[in-house]
């Protein structure tokens, strides 16, 4: 049985023990778009599995161990739904400590998997234990720093600043009672200052007013109070993706400036995770500055298809890498990379094969990075360098 038909079937099973199971989760907070966005991250979690477990060298074996995991992750978000209505029945937090320690899970090994790529390229000669500590430090010291309070504290989102003002505004807004304007309230409630879920002095009047402007959009509605309560959790969310980002534009800039060899396919994974992280930016940064919950969910909606197409690139190109590295011609490729770095051309595939084409005079490009074969469109390795290698054809993919 091919690689292909066995992801497909276990792709498959999973896809519809879940399908089958949805009567049992609360499907009220359940979207169609939620729906399509866990069975592409599943696929990519299947793919990763399988190209760790295929890789013909350690190094590029972590890479996709630290991939799977985050994909991991991501398909253990479908359980989220079934929290507190098939499991834990009696835990009234049961669903709100899943989603927020997934939710937290999820941005620590995106940005580990991220960091690890970045310095597994800076490092190529050091071990991988060396090089897999450094990127596990650079990833726990920003996620400490930022989520510390969460593991400190499993309801530390009840207790912070905004949200204890606004629970102090929505009783005083009486029962049946059309939300009173700013300063209505401000004469009926003075709000206090919080630190460490613990109030420590009354707001001075202009304060009291001025926060109270701010806050008063989302005493209104039902679930417009979400916005402040997660608010906290998705500006950490920001950053890490800005450091997640940053790294991807360390791992560009040394690509242009050394130009390294590297694993196929790895930097156009790179690139489809740096707008990954950029549409999850946005995502984040949407929802904390909503007011108007419907309107929130519509753009929350369409950023997930657009998340969705990118995962499908990222499925693509992983399965693209699968594909490469169970050939004979691939396998021989990735030992060499491995042996042999900086005897052996970059690997050109369709998409260097597209862009040179298109945006670029290739020819400057096939005498530097490339060769390919005469009268030929099909690239072999640039293992010249030793004779032995001069009978070995790669084939282009």
């Amino acid at each position: 049985m091919t690689f292909s038909k066995k992801i497909i079937i276990v792709w498959g099973v999973t896809m519809a023990i879940y399908i089958v199971a949805l009567p049992f989760a609360d499907l009220d907070i359940l979207l169609g778009a939620d729906i399509l966005n866990r069975s592409i991250q599943t696929l990519l979690f299947i793919l990763s599995l399988f190209i760790a477990v295929k890789e013909t060298t350690t190094r590029n074996r972590v890479i996709f161990i630290n991939f799977s995991i985050f994909f991991g992750i991501c398909t253990l978000m479908m359980l989220q739904p079934f929290m507190g209505k098939a499991f834990f029945k009696t835990d009234v937090y049961a669903y709100f400590i899943f989603w927020q320690y997934t939710s937290i899970g999820y941005i620590l090994f995106l940005s580990l998997a991220v960091i690890y790529v970045v310095v597994d390229l800076l490092f190529r000669d050091v071990k991988i234990f060396v090089k897999y500590s450094a990127a596990l430090a650079i990833s726990l010291t920003f996620f400490l720093f930022y989520f510390t309070p969460f593991f400190v504290d499993p309801l530390y989102l009840y207790t912070t600043e905004e949200t204890q003002q606004l629970k102090s505004l929505q009783n005083a807004v009486r029962a049946g009672e059309e939300t009173p304007t700013a300063a209505e309230l401000a004469s009926r409630v003075t709000l206090q200052s919080w630190r460490d879920g613990k109030p420590i002095g009354e707001l001075f009047p202009e304060e009291n007013l001025k926060q109270i402007e701010f806050l008063i959009p989302y005493v209104e509605g039902d679930e417009t109070w979400m916005v402040i309560f997660t608010k906290p959790m998705y500006m950490n969310y920001i950053y890490m993706n800005i450091l997640t980002i940053g790294f991807i534009l360390l791992f560009f800039g040394y690509q242009y400036k050394k130009d390294p060899p590297q694993g196929a396919y790895i930097d156009k994974m790179m690139f489809l995770f740096l707008i990954y992280s950029s549409m999850e930016i946005l995502h984040f940064w949407e929802y904390i500055k909503s007011i108007e919950w419907n309107y929130y969910m519509e753009i929350s909606n369409l950023g997930q298809y657009i998340t969705m197409f990118v995962e499908i690139l990222i499925a693509l190109f992983f399965a693209l890498r699968l594909k490469f590295i169970t050939s004979v011609q691939g396998e021989f490729y990735e030992t060499e990379l491995a042996t042999n770095p900086y005897q052996i051309s970059r690997w050109r595939d369709w998409v260097d094969n597209l862009v040179l084409s298109h945006f670029f005079n290739s020819n400057p490009f096939l005498g530097r990075f490339f060769q390919s074969r005469p009268g030929s469109n099909q690239l072999q390795p640039n293992l010249t360098a030793n004779p032995l290698h001069r009978g070995i054809n790669g084939k282009r993919h």
